[in-house]
């Protein structure tokens, strides 16, 4: 699991990817990164 691989917690884990999401959601790369993951993922 991600969290544990960056020894966090999975709340710590999903409240960073959401921040990350809410300052680079708009720009194209993060749009890219993001386009193959599933829409309930946390970010």
């Amino acid at each position: 699991m991600v969290s544990n691989t960056l020894d966090m917690e999975l709340d710590d884990l999903v409240a960073t990817l959401k921040r990350v999401r809410e300052t680079s959601g708009d720009e194209p790369e993060y749009r890219e990164l993001r386009a193959p993951l599933p829409d309930g993922w946390p970010i």
